[in-house]
């Protein structure tokens, strides 16, 4: 079956279409939002002068870790509950929180907005998770794919544009202060959980009421708690899904690696003091840095799919390891602003496609009473895998970011991972090949099946 029949598929799915929706509102918002409030952090005079990669790593922590070890739990909140009442009702909150960070923000550094920053990164939580979620609830399970590629793409270039939105304001010096552009971050989650909730019944996005789980919601965070082992022990007969989940943690902390040295060098060894001392400049590298960092998501969009139909998506996963190993080889032999401008594009090529051959094989694979839980354990080690990154290049890398040897460290990982999970995943695919992948085996003995159905 060909990717474009899939789409059309999709187009005429109106609860689709609507969800989607629900998901561009929001995470533009999330990109106006977290632009704003990076800028501020790193360019405000108020808040210092930014030079050092540990602040760097620092101040994506302290924003980023919470939102990290909430995860469990807001599985166990997803699979009890409405989830379009708590996919509404996050944003609600968020857009009531703008109100606050809108009024302290201009003081400089400050807890209240700090605190009101965190709990609207950690809000983030359940409605990226409840959305992710309640995709099978809306699509049926051969559409499952390209819809994954179309929500995550759509949303991430949603995400790039309210980056860039901000990023272009403040480089041309509009005079928009960054609590005005956090107050428009927060209107659009307003319109976020107005629109899920006008389009949705409250247990139009599940769980249904014959699969949610025995007990009350604080059984159910004890039970979380205590269960996490027997998670991790049903994840283990699902080899498959587990190990591609496993290769998304390892380049996520590679990728934390990177970022921490891009970061580094365009605010250090790739600025020049005297000619442009109010880094405008690397504003602007930073924000096309964004720009192709969204290409490259939807350049994985438009190809994931149909690279793992002809594929299989165990190779595809193997390739994107690859291509990230000569990327970061690259890039230690120029240390080049350009090249990291390719690589930027590149490297988000691989990072979205691994996301999307994860998620579509959680959906596939996990029943919708666990889905919630499997996805929010996924999210957490993604994040935290991304923040462990951080910190272990803010030991090495020196304050300017010049790090080749750090980038070739990286580069040889990268190699090793391609490797292993080639071997380790040679009989567990991602997720099952049906009869619409070439890649699927014809004659022969089959693979052992990697997920249930």
């Amino acid at each position: 079956m060909r990717t474009d029949g899939h789409v059309r598929n999709l187009a005429g799915n109106r609860r689709f279409r609507h969800l989607l929706a629900v998901r561009l509102t929001s995470q533009a918002a999330d990109g106006m939002f977290q632009a704003s409030l990076a800028l501020s952090v790193f360019f405000n005079p108020a808040l210092g002068d930014a030079g050092d990669p540990f602040r760097y790593a620092a101040a994506v922590a302290l924003l980023l870790g919470p939102y990290s070890l909430l995860g469990p739990y807001v599985g166990t909140v997803l699979d009890r509950f409405s989830r379009r009442n708590l996919i509404g009702g996050a944003n609600l909150v968020r857009a009531a929180l703008m109100i606050v960070i809108c009024l302290t923000l201009p003081g400089g550094f400050n807890w209240s907005w700090v605190l009101c920053a965190m709990v609207v990164l950690a809000a983030n939580r359940f409605v990226l998770a409840g959305l992710g979620a309640a995709h099978p609830q809306v699509v049926p399970p051969q559409d499952l794919v390209t819809a994954n590629s179309l929500a995550s793409t759509l949303g991430a270039l949603a995400y790039g544009l309210g980056l860039a939105t901000t990023g272009v304001a403040k480089l041309i010096d509009s005079g928009v202060s960054y609590s005005m552009l956090a107050l428009a971050a927060g209107c659009g989650y307003l319109v976020s959980a107005c629109l899920i909730w006008a389009a949705f019944k409250r247990s139009g996005l599940g769980p249904a009421e014959d699969e949610s789980p025995a007990g009350g919601l604080w059984k159910g965070v004890a039970a979380t708690t205590a269960g996490m082992v027997a998670g991790f022990k049903h994840l283990g007969t699902r080899r498959g899904p587990a190990l591609a989940m496993a290769v998304q943690g390892l380049h996520r902390f590679l990728y934390g690696i990177v970022f921490i040295i891009a970061i580094a060098l365009f605010m250090g060894f790739f600025w020049d003091v005297e000619s442009d001392p109010a880094r405008t400049t690397t504003i602007s590298w930073l924000l096309v840095l964004a720009v192709l960092g969204n290409v490259g998501v939807l350049a994985a969009a438009i190809v994931t799919p149909r690279a793992t139909r002809v594929w299989g998506p165990k190779n595809w996963v193997v390739v994107l390891m690859a291509l990230c190993a000569v990327v970061a080889a690259a890039l230690a032999g120029t240390m080049r602003p350009v090249m990291f401008a390719v690589a930027v594009l590149l490297i988000n090529i691989a990072s979205q496609g691994v996301k999307i051959t994860v998620d579509t094989s959680i959906q596939r694979g996990v029943e919708d009473a666990y889905r919630g839980r499997v996805f929010s354990v996924n999210d957490t080690v993604y994040n935290v895998g991304y923040l462990a990154g951080l910190f272990a290049a803010a030991l090495v890398v020196p304050t300017d970011g010049y790090a080749p040897g750090t980038l070739v460290g990286v580069a040889v990982s990268y190699g090793l991972i391609c490797v292993g999970y080639a071997y380790l995943a040679r009989d567990d695919a991602p997720y099952d090949a049906e009869s619409w992948s070439p890649a699927a085996p014809q004659t022969g003995p089959q693979p052992r099946p990697s997920t249930s159905r």
